[in-house]
């Protein structure tokens, strides 16, 4: 029982962690092109990765909470989305 409530908090922890490590990579900025897309790419990536979480998460039974996390994370990976990829 215990491998199961560690793959939870692993799974919940990336699902609110990815959403402000975006938004911390869409600061970043270099001169160099090929890092600007690995950066995208990345950003991208872990954007992904919190929406899928957490559109997951909120379609399952779970408490309140638990559902508000999804939220923030869901909120976060959205802002990094617009910040980097929306038009300046």
């Amino acid at each position: 029982m215990e491998s199961l409530a560690l793959l939870v908090g692993i799974i919940l922890l990336t699902m609110i962690l990815s959403g402000p490590i975006a938004i911390g990579l869409t600061f970043i900025r270099s001169a160099n092109p090929i890092l600007n897309i690995i950066r995208r790419v990345i950003i991208a990536l872990l954007c992904a990765l919190g929406m899928g979480l957490g559109i997951g998460l909120i379609l399952e039974g779970v408490a309140i909470g638990a559902k508000l996390f999804a939220l923030f994370a869901i909120a976060a990976s959205a802002y990094a989305l617009k910040r980097e990829f929306g038009r300046r």
